[in-house]
């Protein structure tokens, strides 16, 4: 999908974009007290059929949404502390509760896949109350209906230790999209023999048929060097036609302190 930027407005509740009087998906940015909102029709014919009722893998995936969408379209200085995105019944409703009042800036946002119709989503800010974007059914308030007076009840003793649910370690698949994507990264792996500074003038002497004799022991280790650091040491190994390392110890990063000193507040 190519985004482009349209050209910035001012949200008027009179004259409001096409389809924003309907059903759709609604991304809140919240920034403090205040934050954000993109919205983008369910008339646009861009949105899966799922994203109204999603599992909890169209949960991550609309959370992962809210988050980049967090990075990309919001400044440095007002990256979001919290994100979330939904369906919503009416899109002006949501943006009503939310605080959106007349004049607020709102950026039409441009998007074209690869086999299917233009849409345009908006940017809209601020919600001066974005918390309240995206009502919750289930969570209103049910009145609640007397019981009859029950005599209390004697507490059951605990008859064995009551152990803490354990939570299963973090894999990859729980980081967020952002980070994830720096997983991706490609970075040089350099396996080091040897090192030893030279004089400039020596290494223009240098030519076929020159040693260069190194005060590394043919015993020790090599280095193995990502992105210009010292992550491990290991031997020499071959596997296969081909040269490899095996990794004998892995270096930790160096520790870095800093004194603490007292303040004189005279």
């Amino acid at each position: 999908v190519q985004l482009s930027v349209g050209v910035p407005c001012s949200f008027d509740t009179r004259a409001l974009p096409e389809g924003l009087d309907g059903p759709g998906l609604a991304v809140v940015l919240t920034v403090g007290a205040t934050g954000a909102m993109v919205v983008l029709p369910e008339s646009c014919g861009l949105l899966p059929a799922w994203y109204g009722d999603p599992d909890p893998t169209g949960q991550g995936k609309l959370a992962t949404l809210a988050q980049e969408l967090g990075m990309v379209l919001l400044p440095e200085q007002f990256r979001p502390d919290g994100f979330t995105a939904s369906r919503v019944e009416s899109l002006s409703e949501a943006l009503a509760r939310g605080g959106v009042s007349e004049g607020a800036a709102m950026l039409p946002l441009e998007l074209q896949p690869a086999k299917e119709a233009r849409a345009t989503a908006h940017l809209i800010w601020p919600a001066a109350n974005p918390r309240a974007v995206i009502g919750r059914p289930d969570a209103e308030a049910k009145p609640e209906v007397a019981s009859p007076a029950r005599s209390p009840s004697k507490p059951k003793p605990v008859t064995g230790p009551q152990n803490p649910p354990q939570r299963g370690r973090p894999t990859v698949d729980d980081l967020p999209g952002y980070t994830r994507s720096l997983l991706r990264i490609k970075l040089p792996v350099v396996v080091t023999l040897a090192r030893k500074r030279q004089p400039v003038g020596r290494i223009l002497e240098l030519g076929p048929g020159s040693i260069i004799q190194f005060e590394k022991s043919c015993e020790e280790m090599l280095d193995l060097d990502v992105g210009e650091r010292l992550i491990a040491t290991g031997e020499a190994v071959k596997v296969g036609e081909k040269f490899g390392l095996r990794l004998t110890s892995i270096t930790l990063p160096e520790e870095r302190f800093v004194p603490v000193r007292k303040v004189n507040t005279t």
